[in-house]
């Protein structure tokens, strides 16, 4: 067991963007070395399992420790008899650890944000949205217990389809010796693509940006939205994606992630990018356009390393 825990919940949906999360973590996150990596799930096959294990190997896989109270959870924000949005409170349930950072799948980490750690609050977030939350041990796990009990006698919580959020709203909404807020710049959700803030908002703060959050229907991995209203691992306003510098980002580090973690079956554009430590911008006509391509279809990977 080491000093700290990373819980990220996921699912088959979810496996890609949590492996790129871990990749982007151990890139960044200055901690990461003294942290474990756990994986709380409802639903994640082994070929899941498998996907986010090319980013961490030792993953540590895990079922909730109390699921008995979704048979009283009418629906979530994945639409009935999908709790996932539950797994949250699973940060409180990790003993042992000084501390446990929850973050949400549909993350990014750009920046490191070990600085977060240094708080001795009970819990320490970035009020109202539960993208990452530290918890400390002293919390854990008398207040997983105490989620729980809140939802099970608070209807109007129970009965939200982000129950989750609203019960840590209810019990951390207040700063206080116990409870500390940290900016936006440890959830960064203000870039666009339809969803809050702008491009232009996101460029204005991106040099103290650490964690991107990819909320709502804004994922840089998902399919173009089909209109189906619980479908929110898609893409529903693809042309404004498509100039969102944050999600540029994402796909960045994605192709990091396949070109030295997936470990597929690599394309001479791949093995080009990989020996010369560059990202292609453009498909340079051909294979045999590699030896002749041109500076303006490069970005070099000095910030990836």
């Amino acid at each position: 067991m080491k000093k700290y825990a990373i819980c990220i919940p996921s699912s088959d949906d979810f496996a890609l963007p949590t492996a790129v999360l871990i990749h982007s973590l151990e890139k960044n996150f200055k901690a990461y070395e003294d942290c474990d990596i756990i994986v709380p799930y409802n639903s994640l096959t082994e070929t899941g399992m498998n996907t986010i294990r090319k980013s961490a190997p030792n993953a540590i896989f895990k079922k909730p420790k109390d699921s008995s109270f979704y048979q009283i959870i009418p629906g979530t924000f994945y639409g009935k008899d999908n709790y996932d949005v539950y797994l949250s409170f699973e940060a409180f349930s990790q003993e042992g650890y000084e501390k446990t950072i929850y973050m949400d799948a549909d993350m990014l980490c750009v920046k490191d944000f070990s600085d977060a750690l240094k708080y001795p609050h009970d819990v320490t977030w970035r009020y109202p949205n539960l993208g990452i939350l530290i918890a400390d041990k002293r919390c854990v796990p008398s207040v997983y217990y105490k989620l729980i009990d809140l939802v099970k006698r608070n209807s109007k919580i129970r009965n939200s389809d982000g129950g989750d959020q609203k019960a840590v709203r209810h019990m951390f909404g207040h700063e206080s010796n116990k409870v500390k807020f940290i900016s936006e710049m440890y959830n960064f959700q203000s870039w666009g693509g339809g969803g809050k803030g702008s491009n232009k908002n996101f460029l204005k703060y991106k040099d103290q940006i650490k964690v991107i959050h990819y909320s709502g229907s804004r994922k840089p991995w998902g399919i173009v939205w089909d209109g189906a209203r619980y479908n929110k691992n898609s893409i529903k306003y693809p042309y404004l994606m498509f100039h969102c510098e944050a999600v540029k980002i994402w796909h960045e580090y994605y192709e990091d992630f396949k070109n030295y973690r997936l470990g597929a079956t690599l394309s001479p554009f791949e093995k080009y990018e990989i020996k010369q430590n560059v990202l292609l911008n453009d498909t340079p006509g051909s294979v045999d356009g590699l030896s002749t391509i041109e500076e303006r279809y490069l970005s070099r990977r000095e910030d990836k390393q």
